[in-house]
């Protein structure tokens, strides 16, 4: 894998232009970008089809929770669309993670799996759930029943992907927002580490957005998030 493939840039817009102004501008540097709720809704799903057009890559992220046909109907049209990966909660269950990993089944699209948003810590999931569990076993739980049902891998925290890769091989990706470079505010991400330390921490795909996007200069932005990479995969 080129070590740009590793960079996700996350497209956290209200609105098509400000996001085609952002891909223009990093389209030389960044292979992949997430297209997350607020972009797919407000620009009725069109940024998918500008970001295909640039022959770039799309991350899906639209975090398909629902009933089994439901999820099932919304991975199908994903697959339709032709991104390079999508991802549904963990949550919903074994019996719908094995109806979409059948979807992709010798296909090239990633289903994967969100276990733990990063922006929750222990005491949120105590107060949800009233579990004694920390979020580091509710991860590896749930990235069981994913890893059981056949998906293709897990979006995680950075602190997670090491633990994982070792359980569960190379094969089953991680993908992993709360990358934070050290000159970059945390913000609401809660489970950070910088991209050198989450590709040494066996992260397949790290998932950055304002430090890039609100940045002054997004195109510099991104090339010193890649080379932070490339200097944790030499």
């Amino acid at each position: 894998m080129n070590y740009k493939e590793k960079l996700i840039v996350a497209l956290d817009y209200d609105n098509l232009e400000s996001a085609k102004k952002t891909i223009d501008e990093l389209k030389d540097e960044v292979e992949i970008f997430k297209v997350g709720l607020e972009l797919f809704l407000n620009s009725y799903g069109k940024a998918v089809d500008y970001i295909h057009s640039l022959e770039k890559k799309v991350f899906l992220d639209l975090k398909f929770h629902d009933i089994p046909n439901t999820t099932f109907a919304a991975s199908k049209f994903a697959i339709e669309k032709d991104v390079f990966m999508f991802n549904i909660h963990a949550s919903v269950g074994s019996e719908t993670m094995k109806k979409v990993a059948e979807l992709t089944k010798n296909k090239s699209q990633l289903a994967i799996a969100v276990t733990v948003l990063t922006s929750l810590t222990d005491s949120n999931l105590n107060e949800m759930f009233s579990t004694t569990k920390t979020t580091k076993e509710i991860v590896s739980q749930l990235a069981d029943l994913a890893y059981k049902s056949g998906l293709n891998g897990i979006v995680c925290s950075p602190l997670e992907a090491k633990s994982v890769k070792e359980k569960y091989g190379k094969n089953f990706k991680t993908i992993c927002p709360g990358v934070r470079p050290k000159w970059a505010a945390k913000n609401d991400q809660k489970r950070v580490m910088t991209p050198y330390e989450a590709i040494k921490n066996n992260c397949d795909y790290i998932v950055v957005g304002r430090p890039i996007t609100k940045s002054d200069n997004p195109k510099e932005a991104a090339k010193l998030v890649l080379d932070e990479i490339k200097q944790a995969i030499i």
